[in-house]
């Protein structure tokens, strides 16, 4: 069960990654060196802005807040060199409007070259932690804990994975490679199409690979006491509706970690939590939830 209580860190962030993709978004917004077209902020120039300059942060809606972090690491790809950030608030924290989140000091020209690219990251993942965070105050009086999903934006899950965490999910596998989840593609491409196939299919996996996390998807209540003899250390109950979890649970007595996923959202979550499969994993807080409003003022 802890292996699955796993929440990332900011400390854990890849910031290798993360400046690589920041690397992408200098180009997107600033234009890219070498070409016939105007590098840089082209309104700011013609405006001809310059000195220093105070701005806030602030959030214009209640939130979870995320992305507070981020805020540095943007300003030094974009070369925003003057730009020092005052942290008032930290990841994780509820906010009420009108909430300063960070104050940036600096030049003028450059606050305004980074606003843009600062509010989208912390709009999104503020939105995406907001949501987890709806999910987890359901779930949690049932003792039912929340997982995410690799449905997740292109070049954005360790961020958006970050950002559920932030709102109180745990995390799923980051990929492909950290974790066995066998699927109902992955039996039906090895020919296991009966109990007694699966089970074999499984304790052979086992076998194999002894120290990895395996958990088999399953997508009928007969399929799970052959998964269990299997030794599956957990079993993702997909598409299963609340009564046929309640069924899951009683046929597994806590052998392994049962998952419900499939179809889940604000909307029916709570009659999930109270059939009480060890976990809901749902990609409604990723692919489901709205930018949150925060916008940037100066003082």
């Amino acid at each position: 069960m802890d292996r699955f209580r796993n929440r990332i860190t900011w400390d854990e962030i890849d910031r290798d990654f993360i400046q690589s993709h920041l690397h992408l978004c200098h180009n997107e917004d600033l234009g890219r060196k070498g070409t016939d077209k105007h590098c840089g902020d082209l309104t700011t120039e013609s405006c001809r802005i310059s000195g220093h300059g105070e701005a806030r942060i602030v959030a214009r809606e209640k939130m979870i807040v995320c992305g507070t972090s981020l805020i540095p690491i943007i300003a030094s790809e974009f070369g925003a060199t003057s730009v020092r950030v005052c942290k008032e608030k930290e990841d994780g924290q509820e906010l009420e409007p009108g909430d300063c989140v960070a104050i940036l000091e600096g030049l003028q020209a450059e606050i305004l070259m980074v606003e843009r690219t600062v509010l989208n990251f912390m709009q999104r993942l503020s939105g995406v932690a907001t949501c987890a965070h709806r999910f987890k105050r359901t779930l949690e009086p049932h003792g039912v804990g929340l997982l995410d999903t690799r449905k997740t934006t292109p070049g954005m899950r360790m961020l958006e994975k970050y950002a559920s965490a932030c709102g109180g999910s745990y995390n799923h596998r980051m990929g492909l490679y950290d974790r066995i989840l066998i699927k109902d593609n992955h039996l039906a491409a090895s020919s296991v199409d009966s109990p007694s196939k699966l089970e074999r299919f499984v304790k052979d996996i086992r076998r194999n690979q002894p120290q990895v996390l395996l958990q088999v998807e399953v997508d009928e209540v007969d399929q799970i006491r052959p998964t269990l003899e299997g030794g599956a250390d957990a079993i993702l109950l997909d598409n299963f509706s609340p009564e046929a979890i309640v069924t899951a649970t009683e046929i597994n007595l806590n052998q392994a970690v049962l998952e419900a996923s499939g179809g889940i959202n604000e909307q029916n979550v709570s009659l999930y939590a109270q059939a009480k499969p060890h976990f809901v994993s749902s990609g409604a807080p990723v692919h489901a939830s709205r930018w949150l409003d925060l916008g940037l003022d100066w003082r």
